[in-house]
């Protein structure tokens, strides 16, 4: 075999190898191919299966999911709308709130148990008691309304206000305490018959602690002890009358109070000099006095009282006041201070209504 045979010969041999290879190599990548076909077949095909078993449980849980929404929504709705009307509704309508809080728990309770039915049921519900207790509330309030505007009123004082506030049931008779507001000011009442008062212990104390009560947050002028009037409309005319004056009357005891020191002679003692009696009078009056706005000295009932004087003194200098009168009392051992107060400044104003109207008297 001559050279050129045999190299043509191992050329021939190495192609058909080659070409056996490239067959093998084609073999085996469409047996892959077969084999990828194959499992995506059949993993389409589990897919599908899944979707199918999974499809009742994806609906119902859609379903559950929008059953939750709406019992939800329900559930929130029906808890603003008791919010909006349940301060009024629980003073008019005791019990028929009561009856739909009780609902609104179960609701509550209802929902985070997943029985959102029963909550969307207990929703509709609660809104049907709502509207009823909304319209006996109405009814109510507006009856009460009548009567209020219709009844007499005990009339307490009056304060800066533009808007009706209540100070519980503290006045006469266990009133409510209330304001009837006209502009910028507001007479501070209660329901009352009309009628005179006596001044009994227990009247003067209840007067009193109404004044004391308001007077923690605003200025007053005091109305006269046992003063009403007919209705709210003829108090309203009233004020209308005496606007100005009663304004004035604010603006003078703004921020104020009214504090009373009376000096008596402590013991058996007695000055024979009664210059001595005045000096000792005039010196804790002017050390008193640089502290109040103003001063209004009071009667000598007794022979052994040498001083009897209110003053009216800002709020905020009230300790300096104590303590002034703590120091004249060491100072003065021979007398007695007696200290009162804070009251409302009945001595530098207050109001009247007489015949000719409501007067108001400042000093």
């Amino acid at each position: 075999m001559t050279k050129e045979k045999y190299v043509e010969l191992r050329k021939k041999r190495l192609r058909e190898r080659e070409e056996r290879f490239r067959r093998e190599r084609e073999r085996i990548r469409k047996l892959k191919e077969n084999e990828q076909i194959l499992r995506l077949k059949k993993w389409t095909e589990l897919v599908a299966r899944r979707r199918e078993i999974e499809k009742p449980l994806l609906e119902k849980t859609r379903l559950e999911e929008e059953r939750q929404e709406k019992a939800k929504d329900a559930l929130c709705g029906v808890k603003k709308a008791v919010e909006e009307i349940e301060r009024k509704a629980s003073i008019y309508a005791p019990e028929t709130m009561k009856k739909i809080n009780e609902m609104l728990m179960d609701a509550d309770k209802s929902f985070e148990s997943t029985g959102y039915e029963k909550t969307v049921k207990l929703s509709h519900e609660i809104t049907e008691f709502l509207e009823n207790a909304r319209l006996e509330a109405l009814k109510k309030a507006e009856k009460k309304e009548k009567r209020r505007e219709e009844e007499g009123k005990y009339f307490y004082c009056v304060i800066p206000c533009d808007e009706e506030k209540s100070f519980g049931q503290i006045g006469m008779n266990d009133e409510g305490v209330y304001t009837i507001p006209h502009r910028d000011i507001a007479a501070v009442v209660s329901n009352s018959p009309m009628m005179d008062y006596e001044m009994t212990e227990d009247n003067i104390r209840r007067h009193e602690a109404v004044l004391r009560q308001v007077m923690e947050n605003h200025t007053v002028v005091p109305a006269e002890f046992g003063t009403t009037t007919k209705n709210e409309r003829v108090l309203g005319r009233l004020l209308t009358k005496a606007y100005e004056p009663t304004r004035e009357c604010l603006r003078l005891v703004d921020n104020m109070v009214e504090l009373g020191v009376k000096v008596v002679l402590n013991g058996d003692i007695v000055f024979a000099d009664p210059g001595k009696r005045k000096k000792y009078a005039s010196d804790i009056l002017a050390s008193l006095s640089t502290i109040a706005k103003q001063t209004v000295a009071g009667d000598l009932f007794s022979d052994r009282l040498i001083l009897n004087a209110s003053f009216l003194v800002n709020k905020e200098d009230i300790n300096t006041f104590s303590n002034e009168v703590m120091s004249l009392q060491e100072k003065y051992p021979m007398l007695k201070l007696l200290y009162s107060g804070p009251w409302a400044p009945y001595n530098f104003v207050y109001i009247k209504i007489g015949a000719e109207g409501m007067e108001t008297t400042k000093k």
